[in-house]
């Protein structure tokens, strides 16, 4: 065998490679948005706008904690009543959506059923006609 039958034998197995790998990775493609409705979000961005704003304005930034296998949410003012959104951005699955209302400032939550990892916590809530939203990255130990 000479150096060229070589060298286009190393080529041809390059190439194959190459090409075996680029139909593997179009075939085993699983790219999805993280939120299904994304379009008709971003068609309804400013009322999500002015709710972030309230709670900047507001000053009614709660504060979340975990505790002993509770998620501890601390509004700043009595009587809230919303929708907590957990998700998880690498298993959309374990998603979950959780109706609330608080007489007092604390609502809390038991995370024996989240997995442990990284969860996205987005609050949705009312207090005094006022409407918020909340968004924090956590840890779930």
């Amino acid at each position: 065998m000479n150096w060229g039958t070589k060298i286009f034998i190393t080529l041809l197995i390059f190439m194959a490679t190459a090409i075996g790998t680029g139909i593997y990775m179009v075939s085993q493609d699983q790219d999805t948005l993280i939120e299904d409705n994304y379009y008709e979000k971003g068609i309804n961005y400013d009322s999500t706008y002015n709710q972030k704003t309230n709670v900047q304005e507001l000053k009614a930034e709660p504060t979340i904690s975990t505790k002993d296998n509770y998620l501890e949410i601390t509004f700043t003012e009595t009587g809230n009543k919303g929708i907590l959104n957990l998700q998880r951005t690498s298993n959309s699955s374990l998603d979950q959506q959780i109706p609330f209302s608080t007489e007092d400032k604390v609502l809390k939550f038991s995370t024996d059923i989240l997995s442990s990892g990284e969860w996205k916590i987005r609050i949705n809530w009312e207090h005094n006609n006022n409407l918020f939203l909340f968004e924090k990255d956590i840890f779930i130990p």
